[in-house]
């Protein structure tokens, strides 16, 4: 009886992470290695930031110009994973999704696979992987 309600188990999580991936709302694959970067484009400001997920929380100093810092994580099986940041500097600040299951932020972070976010003045910027270019997606408060 026991061994007949595992299976049963079993095979309900497996229809219901193919059913999560048939939905068709996102490219992401469970297991699959993805990434975020964050970048300090700040004219001589430090760049702090903390990224939580569910079951990680990344904080880093970035405190020049031009340095960044990476880091990859895998999508869990039902497909809910999802990674905010809260970025400061000076008395500014910006609390964003970083990577989520959208569509089109999956889109312009080529798939999902790499999403490249650059800290400046006037923003929070990602990087559009499909044409090259950089987009505006934050202001900052104050």
């Amino acid at each position: 009886m026991k061994r007949g309600a595992v299976f049963q188990f079993c095979c309900l999580v497996f229809f219901l992470g193919l059913a999560s991936v048939a939905r068709g709302d996102s490219s992401a694959t469970p297991g699959k290695k993805y990434f975020i970067r964050i970048v300090n484009n700040l004219d001589n400001k430090q760049l702090a930031f903390v990224c939580k997920s569910a079951d990680d929380v990344i904080s880093h100093s970035l405190p020049h110009r031009g340095d960044q810092f990476e880091f990859g994580f895998r999508v869990n099986f039902f497909g809910t994973t999802l990674y905010f940041c809260n970025l400061k500097y000076q008395n500014h600040q910006v609390v964003f999704d970083a990577w989520k299951l959208d569509k089109q932020l999956l889109r312009l972070c080529g798939g999902g696979v790499h999403c490249i976010w650059r800290a400046q003045e006037d923003g929070i910027y990602l990087f559009n992987t499909q044409w090259g270019n950089w987009l505006r997606k934050y202001v900052w408060n104050n």
